[in-house]
């Protein structure tokens, strides 16, 4: 077994500290306490924890925080995917309506044409 393995199923929170610690101090999860995080490194947290959850190895309490945590990691990703889609079709529509009125013909009256 690894080090890093080892201290993963010793109660290692995904922010370094003991889950259960937090868990048993009232202690609001990582998460939380930060700046919202990039899609890059919410993502990255919630595949550790679910290595973590996979391994089996930790204690209900433990793993209560962790899942917690990941719901939380989850649904940080899902917004952070949300926003990334409606910024793709916005450029889609603008570029969309860009392409209308480069073809966009002149009005004309046909009684105009003959006089």
């Amino acid at each position: 077994m690894t080090n890093e393995r080892r201290r993963r199923t010793s109660g290692a929170g995904l922010n370094g500290t003991s889950a259960r610690a937090a868990a048993t101090t009232g202690e609001p999860p990582s998460v939380a306490a930060q700046e919202p995080l990039a899609f890059e490194e919410a993502f990255g947290k919630l595949d550790e924890a679910v290595n973590l959850l996979e391994d089996g190895q930790l204690p209900l309490e433990d793993a209560l925080t962790i899942f917690e945590e990941s719901m939380r990691l989850a649904q940080r990703c899902q917004e952070l995917l949300d926003a990334a889609e409606l910024r793709v079709e916005r450029l889609r529509r603008s570029e969309s309506d860009a392409a209308e009125e480069a073809f966009a013909l002149d009005p004309f009256d046909v009684d105009d044409e003959e006089s």
